[in-house]
């Protein structure tokens, strides 16, 4: 819920649109592809990599929920180390609470939050009182974004193999198919949504309560989803708890005003942080879809992500795009000699 405004300042619309589609396709794609039995066989052939997946993702909430939150207090030092450290820990202790919900309670809560995220608009904040101000031009052009397109394709189309609250809806929604395409237009509307808050004269969100609820609400139900997943997780599936924990730590941690750097002028304080964290399902999670999932040496692995990192980094804060698609492609090239070798 923040990446559409990284992706309007850097490459205006079709920067946009380069995100919103393959998320949106990635998705849908999931419950057309999947049936029960195939989403059953699945996780548990991804076994352990999909609690990570899960783990991964409450870290990166409870980070943004307390990288966010210093935004709304000024610039006094102190209030913003409390806020960095004090909300993700309360939306951590509320997510936790509803995570032990059954899964009919769930339900109404996922229909409820969808239909209800519309209203934030009528909240402070939540529509521009005075015409749009004129946007500054994007400040990078289109060859960079064609580079980085098949990172930001290959995460959102890989991804959602690994989410386990995905699963869940494939193995019990009476009709997979009617409710990933329904997911799909929902999520579609919901980050149009989320882009209507950019102020195209800085780049950045219109803070204010009607952002602020939204967050709020965003955050913490996909925490209370994820944990959900993880408290009920089959021991097949299991991460081991100090794993979960020492994640969730570190991305609380990581929202303290003394970790967030810049890399100016494109880039503001902790947006870097950030785009490092998506790193996990632009990178990390592809290479695993390519070759963990396919019975590949761990040392393979470990050795494409090793080399992906750097490539990854640089892409996504010096913005070489040119060197992000190397390691999805060295994923491809070893995943096909793995399918060889067990062919011979």
């Amino acid at each position: 819920m923040y990446l559409p405004f990284v992706m309007l300042r850097l490459w205006g619309w079709p920067g946009f649109w380069a995100f919103l589609v393959p998320n949106v396709v990635g998705c849908t794609l999931f419950g057309l592809v999947l049936d029960r039995e195939r989403s059953h066989a699945l996780a548990r052939r991804l076994g352990w990599t999909c609690a990570l997946f899960s783990a991964v993702t409450v870290a990166y909430q409870l980070w943004f929920a307390g990288w966010a939150a210093q935004w709304f207090v000024g610039d006094a030092a102190g209030l913003r180390t409390v806020v960095a450290t004090g909300v993700p820990i309360a939306m951590l202790a509320v997510a936790a609470a509803i995570a032990l919900s059954d899964d009919g309670a769930w339900r109404t809560l996922g229909a409820a939050l969808a239909l209800a995220s519309p209203a934030v608009l009528l909240l402070p904040g939540g529509a521009a009182a005075d015409a749009p101000a004129a946007g500054a031009a994007p400040l990078l052009g289109p060859l960079p974004l064609a580079f980085a397109l098949p990172t930001i394709a290959a995460g959102f189309l890989a991804s959602p193999l690994f989410d386990l609250t995905f699963h869940r809806a494939a193995q019990h929604a009476p009709s997979p198919r009617l409710a990933f395409l329904t997911f799909g237009a929902t999520f579609a509307a919901m980050l149009f949504l989320v882009a209507s808050f950019n102020d195209p004269s800085t780049g950045l969100p219109r803070l204010g309560p009607a952002i602020a609820a939204l967050w709020a609400a965003q955050l913490t139900f996909t925490v209370g989803a994820h944990l959900h997943e993880l408290f009920r997780a089959p021991p097949s599936i299991r991460l081991p708890a100090p794993v979960t924990g020492a994640l969730v730590a570190t991305g609380i941690v990581l929202a303290l005003p003394d970790f967030a750097f810049a890399i100016a002028p494109a880039l503001g304080p902790g947006e870097p942080t950030y785009l490092g964290f998506l790193g996990a399902y632009g990178l990390l999670f592809p290479v695993l879809a390519l070759l963990e999932a396919r019975g590949a040496r761990r040392a393979v692995t470990l050795a494409v992500l090793a080399a992906g990192i750097p490539c990854y980094l640089l892409g996504a804060w010096e913005f070489r795009t040119f060197l992000m698609p190397l390691p999805i492609v060295a994923a491809i090239v070893a995943s096909r000699t793995v399918n060889r070798a067990s062919v011979s």
